[in-house]
C-alpha cells in the first residue's frame, strides 16, 4: 500500500526517533518559530499516524509514532535506517510539564546528585543564566510536589535529590 503524503508530513515522521514536543521535532526539522507545525501535527493525528501521548496537558504535549506511523516510516524510507523509535514507560504528562519551562529543564538538568539549592542553581545558571534563587526554591518545591525531587534535611541544611520518577523524566529529556 502507497501512502502519498506532503514533503513536511514525511520529514515529520522521519525525525521522530523517540516521544517529542512540537519545538523538539520543529527543531530537528530546522524550521523557525513562525513555521506553524500544529497544522501538519493534527494532520498526521487524524490520519492515525502519530498520536498525542498526554492530550490532557494544554501546555508541553508530547507526540508519538503510532503502529501505523510506524509501518509508513518503513515504507516511506525504506532505504534508511533509522534510530529506533522506542516510547518508554513514564509519566508523560510530567514529563510535558518540565519541557514547557526553560528553567524547569534547566533545574532538572543542573540536578547531578543530592545537593543543596545553591550548588543546583548553581548547576543550572549554566544552561539558563537568569535562574534567580526564588525561581530555583519554587522550581525545587514544585518537584517535590510532583514527586520529582525529594527534599532531605541534614542537620540545619536541606538537600534534594531526585526520586526514581525523577531520575527517568532525566534521562529521557537529556540522555537520548
Amino acid at each position: 500500500m502507497k501512502f502519498a503524503l506532503s514533503k513536511r508530513k514525511r520529514t515529520v515522521l522521519e525525525v521522530i526517533s523517540k516521544p517529542s514536543t512540537p519545538t523538539e521535532i520543529r527543531e530537528k526539522m530546522n524550521l523557525n518559530r513562525n513555521n506553524n507545525l500544529s497544522t501538519t501535527l493534527k494532520q498526521l493525528c487524524k490520519l492515525k499516524l502519530i498520536r498525542c501521548i498526554n492530550p490532557g496537558s494544554r501546555t508541553g504535549r508530547i507526540y508519538g509514532l503510532t503502529h501505523k506511523g510506524l509501518k509508513i516510516r518503513k515504507q516511506l524510507f525504506a532505504n534508511t535506517k533509522f534510530t529506533p523509535y522506542i516510547e518508554p514507560k513514564l509519566n508523560w504528562s510530567l514529563y510535558g510539564w518540565i519541557v514547557s519551562g526553560r528553567q524547569k529543564k534547566a533545574i532538572l538538568k543542573g540536578m547531578k546528585q543530592h545537593s543543596p539549592l545553591r550548588y543546583i542553581r548553581e548547576n543550572a545558571q549554566n544552561f539558563d543564566s537568569k535562574i534567580s534563587r526564588m525561581n530555583a526554591s519554587d522550581i525545587l518545591q514544585s518537584f517535590v510536589k510532583k514527586g520529582i525531587a525529594k527534599k532531605v534535611k541534614q542537620g540545619n541544611r536541606i538537600f534534594y535529590s531526585l526520586t526514581k520518577t525523577g531520575e527517568k523524566l532525566r534521562n529521557q529529556l537529556f540522555e537520548s
